[in-house]
């Protein structure tokens, strides 16, 4: 292998391009005024320079452009100067990448050398591992607190279940009060659900998987609800597309996921109104295996597309309370059973959930129509 010489001051260059073509991160050379002189190929990318010429460009022009940055840019102004980004990936979606900036003076002993470097280093990975790690330890926190609330709390709220039931049965003949020990059973049982949500969260059960037939299991969790919607003058509506449809899969977890996302719904109607729990089978294609879908649909408030983005986060909620569980743990269901929890909502005009779920074979598409008061 012949030995690399700088003969000509034109090797030397091509050396220097050469060396900083080949560094693993971004970077732009700039004058002591700011005006770019080059930008490697990895820098071109990281900036969405690719086949723009640095000519009559700063390099702060670029930065601000890319990053939406103005003052924050003074960081960048003296040596050693670091400045952590956030920016989206350019081929669109929701996808974010952090970028460090770091400054560098240029050191040389001939004065008409003089200018600087920015380096640009994708930390995008260490930073997502530092906020997991973070999140972890709060989650970690979180499940104990909910295990000690959990062990407290479902042995009264068993007993009150249990009398709240035995009054309603004793006050069969007299429609007022047995309306309200009605309400009073209806309220025992949201609350009992909520505090298997704080169970469940407290310590992930390792699901019992038998083959189900989920119209059957719709219907179950269907009765549940039209009690707690009544409650609130809402009106349940089911939309069954399916004679059948089976899949693989807890009971347990999937009755929570149901009575979750229908609670959902009520929650988002307090004026009341209409919300419509469905199902249907979906058949094979090339992307993916037949899917037994759930939606639940409402017309309630919708959640607007910054939070859209929030909404399966633990102890997140728009309603001014200190839950935010239910999505959270239906969104963690759905995964430990293959599938996924899709959302599409518009301010004002509700919200829909579509759960998609592998399909076991028995699924057929026979048309059912009904409403449940």
């Amino acid at each position: 292998m012949a030995q690399a010489t700088f003969d000509t001051p034109e090797h030397l260059r091509e050396f220097f391009f050469a060396m900083i073509e080949s560094l693993p991160g971004g970077i732009l050379l700039a004058d002591r005024q700011g005006n770019l002189l080059a930008v490697n190929q990895k820098g071109a990318q990281l900036l969405d320079l690719a086949g723009c010429s640095p000519q009559n460009k700063t390099c702060w022009g670029v930065l601000s452009q890319k990053f939406g940055l103005t003052h924050e840019l003074v960081a960048l102004h003296h040596s050693g100067g670091r400045l952590l980004c956030e920016t989206q990936v350019s081929t669109g979606g929701d996808e974010k990448r952090c970028i460090l900036i770091s400054r560098n003076d240029l050191q040389s002993p001939f004065l008409h050398v003089a200018g600087f470097f920015l380096s640009l280093e994708d930390v995008t990975f260490p930073a997502m591992m530092e906020m997991h790690l973070d999140r972890s330890k709060r989650f970690a926190a979180m499940q104990e607190m909910a295990e000690a609330m959990s062990q407290e709390l479902k042995n009264p709220l068993g007993s009150l279940e249990l009398y709240a039931s035995i009054l309603k049965r004793e006050l069969a003949g007299d429609p007022d009060n047995e309306r309200v020990a009605a309400r009073m059973l209806g309220a025992v049982r949201t609350m009992h659900h909520l505090l298997d949500n704080f169970v469940t969260f407290s310590g992930f059960p390792l699901p019992q998987i038998q083959r189900l037939e989920m119209v059957a299991e719709l219907k179950k969790s269907m009765e549940t609800l039209r009690e707690m919607a009544g409650e609130h003058g809402i009106l349940l509506e089911s939309r069954i597309e399916a004679g059948q449809a089976y899949l693989l899969g807890d009971q347990a977890l999937l009755g929570q996921l149901l009575l979750n996302l229908g609670l959902n719904a009520i929650e988002s109607m307090p004026k009341g109104g209409t919300f419509s729990l469905g199902l249907r089978a979906l058949p094979s294609d090339r992307e993916h295996g037949a899917l037994v879908e759930i939606r639940v649909q409402d017309r309630g408030v919708g959640i607007t597309q910054e939070n859209l983005q929030k909404i399966f986060d633990p102890f997140f909620s728009t309603k001014g309370r200190n839950r935010g569980l239910g999505l959270a743990i239906s969104h963690a269901i759905a995964e430990t059973h293959h599938g996924l929890i899709e959302v599409e909502s518009e301010l004002g005009k509700g919200t829909t959930f579509k759960v998609l779920l592998p399909a076991n074979s028995g699924a057929t598409t026979e048309i059912s129509w009904g409403k449940d008061v």
